[in-house]
């Protein structure tokens, strides 16, 4: 089988060596499917989003489907490099272990087999923008030191030692009574870029954001709520109501006092004040054939 879509594999070029390039190889040779593939090298998520939206550019009637095979701020440049492509530009994730932010969203398919990628559909997925920034999976402050493998000791001294006042934020043009907040999380899918499930109810094709916001707490509640935040069973504990703002939104702005750093994907962006909004359905994604 001939196939009429370029395929392009991109690597971090700062990450440590791995086979992917001969598995890649060894999977096409396999299958004898005359695919065309190449592979683009970058250590900075702003180069790839350039690179993929030149691209796209000077190759309008080019079907291409640009495969991330790095972390999450990897996806997210690519997929910022395909906002206003054309159709017959597509992403997709080369992601074996299956953690990744992306390919968590569609359980029960193989983001490591190349035979079901090339088998796969192509679906609309929405994005997170921020000012003039994008995110795939999560806009986020005050969870620098938290993920899903932290230590709990050191998670929640980095939390208890942040703590954010002064901050205003609307919700779909609402004002929200958020008191003094630890962290926010606004989920385009069901995990952040961290690996917590912050919000477990989430699509990342339904045009809409999961809101997280944990207010500020005592040690000892924030300690037993912390082993929830990695499966997402505290969005049903009644016990933590009080605790959580968990809203579902299609825009949200936040303005401070003081400057504040957001983590789009784990790319900072710094300011006091940001429009936040969901665009649906902004970039194709290829998802991997279930056959």
């Amino acid at each position: 089988m001939i196939s009429l879509v370029r395929y392009i594999f991109v690597l971090d070029a700062k990450a440590a060596p791995s086979p992917v390039k001969e598995r890649l190889g060894r999977e096409f040779k396999d299958l004898d499917s005359g695919v065309e593939y190449d592979f683009y090298e970058a250590g900075d998520p702003a180069d790839i989003l350039r690179h993929v939206s030149l691209y796209c550019d000077l190759h309008p009637d080019l079907d291409t489907c640009f495969v991330s095979c790095g972390g999450a701020a990897i996806t997210s440049a690519v997929a910022a490099g395909l906002m206003g492509a054309g159709e017959g530009k597509t992403l997709a994730v080369y992601d074996p272990s299956g953690t990744g932010m992306l390919a968590r969203n569609f359980e029960g398919r193989d983001f490591g087999s190349i035979a079901r990628l090339l088998a796969g559909e192509v679906t609309p997925i929405d994005m997170i923008r921020v000012n003039n920034a994008y995110a795939a999976g999560s806009c986020t402050f005050g969870m620098e030191d938290l993920s899903a493998g932290s230590g709990l000791l050191q998670s929640l001294s980095s939390l208890l030692r942040r703590s954010f006042r002064s901050i205003r934020i609307t919700a779909d043009g609402i004002p929200l009574d958020t008191g003094t907040i630890l962290f926010l999380a606004l989920s385009n899918g069901r995990f952040t870029d961290t690996g917590l499930c912050l919000a477990p109810q989430a699509s990342i094709t339904d045009g809409k954001a999961d809101l997280c916001i944990l207010r500020n707490l005592s040690p000892g509640r924030l300690a037993k709520l912390m082993p929830q935040l990695s499966d997402g069973s505290f969005a049903d504990d009644p016990s933590f109501v009080s605790d959580t703002v968990l809203r579902r939104v299609g825009s949200l702005g936040i303005e401070s006092a003081k400057d504040l750093t957001l983590s789009l994907d784990g790319q900072p962006l710094t300011g006091k004040q940001f429009t936040v909004k969901v665009i649906h359905g902004a970039v194709r994604m290829r998802i991997p054939s279930d056959l």
